[in-house]
């Protein structure tokens, strides 16, 4: 269906009614808006209704998260890939009018959320104090305690094992000792040392002073009882946490059952939230909406006539002013073109003046993509996992289109794979000799083995370049001729077509073999191609010496530019090479151990690499041979997607009612 035409609308409707307008715009899904800029008009500012949905929309999510992880709520393999369910807009609606009861239910799920943290933190303080105390467990007197009547009390430990010997060492070796000192070890271990000295009052500050150089700590968390009691109290404390963590957990999961209602939510917040950002671009008075955009022209008139019929409305519809306009541009393509459409709006949606590029890009992506992938094993495995995808799977959207292109991708990787007899390299023939005994087996290629024959095969890749360029031209041959643009169109590209022809035929003369007939036209092709180029490729300068010269220029860019672009094809070889030379290495690294286990699970991690880094590179050469090669024949881009304002939902598709 390529480009759908859209028509210009102009909406005026009572402002009580405006609400359920957008509504059932939105449930359309079909239109897009435009700014309303009117000085006798007010516009909406709608930033703070928009967040308060997006923060409601954060809330939803967010419960939902706590759901899955507390509740077990485990996705299927089939699920990860789409796991949205369709529901009427009746019961859509029904839902959303939950939407205050189930954001009730959000915060209570929040709220037990937190309150299990704040416990699990509790807990883990918990369990940290008695790993600090454990050192003191065999303490016979709190650890708080400080002094006697007479006696200074210091509670402590140092970085290394150290005996009571050692210690009392340490203080007689100081300057001005204190000679009256008790110490009592606690523990060791070693790296610490936990002891109890203790001296009269009066050489309290000497001692410390002394303890201190040598690397004695005093605890930052002082237990004001005994350690091993303190140690028993955050024990029960901890199995009372424990406690209270399960029993808020329980509690969370008797929400199980909202699970699906929350996500609803969390779609019917964006879908709130998208509303009220698209009535920005309307327009009121005290009493009238107003409101413009785009819709397709094909039922531009069924929705004007729902439009009137249910709402005191009036609807205009006209020709968009492509001139002026900032007019959106809307593709639609059957499965087969769809499937490359994210490749052309990766480089740049068409802009109201180009044409299409995907019904003709597909059919050479795909067939770039299969010459360059060139495996039969993997392109089946392309399809069948596409194949999956869309039954199984019910991907929808984009990611059908991708399921698509996958899926063409594979069955042109299909055919160039048996023409060229690789089955995951020469995995058949490797079985057969390596393992089952075979002296000779057949030959699988049903045309052409590349690396017997790679410079036929390399010609036959020019051959696919040219006629790739050539479409490109023919194109922009189309373009021009559909903009009356004549004169362009004749001198323009006529010439370039004969002179790539002859260009081609005359150059590979010198290092293909061919027809003799078809080789003595290469050279009157590219002389006749020439001087037409140099004629009519300077026609705009206004003396002989600018057209001269121009023509020249012209010719140059012309032979230069198509000849880097010719042998820009040579990538399609090159990667069909690679991809087979190495399929083929993992199987001679297989066969060589003689045994069948380790030859199936090298295969099958080699292949899977191989196809890995294959596909990546593949990709990427096809889409540069569009991107490069072939749009810069005739495709300019820079246009805008239509994006219609609809119900953009992630766990739910609205279908009409029954």
């Amino acid at each position: 269906m390529a480009k759908i035409k859209l028509v210009h609308f102009e909406l005026v409707s009572l402002l009580d009614e405006s609400k359920k307008l957008v509504e059932f715009l939105q449930k359309s899904g079909v239109a897009e808006f435009e700014s309303s800029e009117n000085e006798n008009l007010t516009k909406y500012h709608t930033d703070y209704i928009v967040n308060q949905f997006l923060r409601k929309h954060k809330k939803a999510v967010e419960a939902y998260g706590i759901l899955e992880k507390y509740c077990q709520l485990k996705k299927s393999f089939t699920e990860s890939f789409s796991d949205s369910r369709e529901i009427e807009y009746s019961e859509y609606r029904l839902i959303s009018d939950r939407a205050d009861e189930l954001l009730g239910i959000c915060n209570e799920i929040i709220s037990l959320e937190n309150k299990i943290s704040e416990l699990n933190t509790q807990t883990a303080y918990n369990e940290s104090l008695i790993d600090y105390y454990g050192p003191w467990e065999a303490l016979d007197i709190p650890m708080a305690s400080k002094r006697t009547m007479t006696t200074s009390i210091f509670i402590g430990s140092f970085p290394q094992e150290l005996t009571k010997e050692d210690i009392l060492s340490l203080i007689s070796s100081a300057d001005d000792h204190p000679e009256d000192v008790e110490i009592e070890i606690v523990s060791k271990r070693k790296m610490l040392t936990c002891a109890v000295i203790m001296c009269h009052q009066s050489s309290s500050e000497a001692l410390l002073e002394i303890l201190k150089n040598n690397g004695f700590s005093i605890p930052d968390k002082m237990a004001p009882k005994l350690p091993v009691k303190a140690i028993e109290d955050l024990r029960e404390e901890i199995s009372l946490l424990k406690a209270e963590i399960s029993a808020v957990t329980e509690r969370l999961k008797e929400f199980k059952d909202d699970y699906n209602d929350i996500r609803f939510l969390s779609d019917y917040f964006i879908a709130q939230a998208d509303k009220y950002s698209a009535v920005e671009n309307a327009a009121a008075t005290e009493s009238v909406f107003f409101l413009k955009g785009y819709i397709p022209e094909r039922i531009a008139e069924e929705i004007k006539f729902e439009i009137e019929r249910q709402f005191t409305a009036q609807m205009e519809l006209s020709e968009p002013d492509y001139e002026n306009g900032d007019v959106p541009v809307l593709i639609e393509n059957k499965s087969f073109a769809a499937g490359v459409e994210s490749v052309t709006n990766m480089y740049s949606p068409p802009s109201n003046k180009d044409i299409d590029p995907n019904p003709v890009m597909s059919f050479f992506y795909y067939a770039f993509f299969g010459l360059m992938l060139s495996d039969a094993g993997y392109g089946l495995l392309m399809v069948i996992f596409s194949l999956i995808a869309k039954k199984k799977f019910k991907v929808r959207g984009n990611l059908k289109k991708t399921a698509d292109a996958v899926l063409y991708c594979g069955i042109s990787t299909v055919i160039w794979g048996a023409l060229f007899g690789g089955w995951f390299g020469d995995l058949i023939p490797t079985v057969c000799t390596a393992f089952l005994g075979f002296e000779k087996v057949p030959v699988l290629a049903l045309w052409i083995e590349p690396m017997n024959n790679s410079m036929e095969l390399l010609m036959y890749c020019f051959i696919l370049g040219v006629i790739h360029l050539l479409t490109g031209l023919m194109l922009r041959f189309y373009i021009l001729i559909k903009e009356r643009n004549f004169t362009s169109a004749l001198f323009d590209v006529i010439p370039v077509c004969i002179f790539v022809v002859g260009f081609v035929i005359f150059a590979g003369g010198f290092i293909f073999t061919f027809d003799e007939r078809i080789k003595s036209l290469g050279g009157p092709l590219l002389a006749v191609g020439s001087i037409l180029i140099v004629l009519t490729a300077g026609r705009s300068s206004k003396n002989i010496i600018g057209k001269l010269g121009g023509g020249l220029y012209g010719l140059y860019n012309t032979a230069s530019g198509y000849l880097g672009d010719i042998l820009s094809y040579s990538r399609l070889l090159a990667l069909s090479l690679v991809t087979g030379v190495i399929a083929n290495v993992v199987n001679l690294l297989g066969a060589m151990f003689g045994n069948v286990i380790l030859f199936i699970i090298v295969v099958i991690f080699g292949h899977t690499v191989n196809i890995a880094i294959n596909l990546i590179g593949t990709y990427v050469h096809t889409n540069r041979l569009q991107y490069v090669e072939f749009f810069s024949k005739f495709y300019e881009g820079q246009g805008r997607a239509f994006t219609p304002f609809k119900i953009n939902s992630k766990f739910f598709t609205i279908k009409e009612d029954n």
